[in-house]
């Protein structure tokens, strides 16, 4: 077995979550972990409010991608001999978004949408956000948007000057 190139550490919360896997499931993390720690694997990078850290597939079977691990390669603690670390966030079900939920309580990356919401309803609120743009100060003072300013035609004086 080559020698590991990453430390690891892991939230104390997924290491009960590693114990909560079934079995089959259990032994595949373990055994991509392993594979991290040692260079040998890569996961999948997340976005939104888990930008930085990384997804790894688990299950097996008719369920090969049930379940989930996040992970974050990171700066290794002072003293240690590896300059980088694997960190475990979350580990478990994929359904109902779990494991990612999990890891952004872990990580205080919670959201600031109303609660209750489903993950396809709090999709949709984000999408809704972003496309809104309110109009700055400056453009809604400006003197095209406003009727007043001197020399302004509105479209009644166009059709009347024609």
């Amino acid at each position: 077995m080559s020698r590991a190139k990453f430390a690891f550490s892991a939230h104390p919360d997924a290491i009960a979550d590693l114990r909560q896997l079934p079995d089959a499931v259990r032994d595949q993390a373990l055994l991509h972990l392993q594979d991290l720690v040692h260079g040998e694997r890569v996961a999948t990078r997340l976005e939104g409010r888990l930008e930085g850290f990384h997804k790894i597939y688990l299950g097996v079977g008719n369920d090969w991608a049930s379940h989930r691990l996040v992970v974050q390669f990171r700066d290794a603690p002072t003293g240690s001999q590896h300059r980088r670390e694997v960190h475990l966030v979350a580990a478990g079900p994929r359904a109902d978004y779990a494991v990612y939920r999990s890891a952004q309580n872990r990580l205080g990356r919670t959201s600031s949408l109303p609660s209750g919401l489903s993950p396809a309803e709090e999709a949709r609120v984000r999408a809704a956000r972003a496309r809104y743009t309110r109009p700055t100060p400056a453009t809604a003072a400006s003197p095209a948007y406003t009727t007043a300013s001197p020399g302004f035609a509105t479209g009644a004086a166009i059709r009347k000057a024609r």
